[in-house]
């Protein structure tokens, strides 16, 4: 792997932005991009400040390593796995590209066994009242979704909301659970989904909320 690929693949493993990254080494954003870009080479101070940063060693942010597959497991130790966090979920578009793809998260490998997972940033109050806040990470693992249970489903295209999930004859009902009662239930039909209007991605198996993860999304 190229340096600037391998530089930006560390510096998103420890959920840094690249102005954090920046702001560590006492450098400019700019540079930092410029990095990753392979347009200019760090030099050797700077290149053991990163190591220790990353936490790993010299040789390792130097080497070609193999390229990580976000829908791969990453072992992190004997007991967790990293899995990607996502700010979005578009229709006709590949979950794991960069673009979408804000940093990563330790994940149990209790959880993240059997089938494919992924973290995703929650947006409004719709589910808060049952802890699923502004701003919380929920891990989504893409398996059956039964009736009533906490699903994550794409509607209008592009858009990813994090509802109880009603089935219900030839409608599927989208249920928020919120203290803000002008959160209304969205009624979909099963057409829409077999034409791919909407789509389940997954159960909802874990909400987790920590401020300091909602510092900047910059990458």
């Amino acid at each position: 792997m190229p340096l600037g690929e391998n530089i930006k693949r560390l510096r998103k493993l420890n959920n840094l932005t690249q102005q954090r990254l920046a702001d560590q080494l006492n450098k400019s954003k700019t540079l930092i991009a410029l990095w990753e870009k392979e347009e200019r080479d760090p030099s050797s101070m700077d290149l053991k400040r990163m190591a220790e940063i990353f936490n790993v060693k010299l040789d390792e942010l130097l080497d070609t390593l193999p390229v990580f597959s976000n829908t791969e497991t990453y072992e992190i130790n004997s007991e967790q796995v990293l899995k990607p966090i996502l700010g979005v979920v578009k229709a006709g578009y590949n979950l794991y590209c960069d673009e979408n793809i804000e940093g990563y998260k330790p994940v149990d490998k209790s959880k993240a066994k059997g089938a494919e997972c992924f973290w995703l940033r929650v947006t409004g109050n719709s589910m808060n009242a049952i802890g699923i806040i502004e701003g919380s990470l929920v891990l989504v693992k893409k398996v059956i979704v039964e009736n009533n249970q906490i699903a994550v489903v794409r509607v209008n295209g592009n858009e990813a909301t994090v509802k109880q999930v009603i089935f219900d004859d030839d409608t599927v009902i989208l249920q928020p659970l919120s203290t803000d009662p002008t959160n209304k239930p969205l009624i979909l039909k099963k057409d829409d989904f077999d034409n791919n209007h909407a789509e389940i991605i997954g159960k909802v198996v874990e909400v987790s909320f920590n401020p300091n993860e909602m510092l900047g999304n910059n990458y």
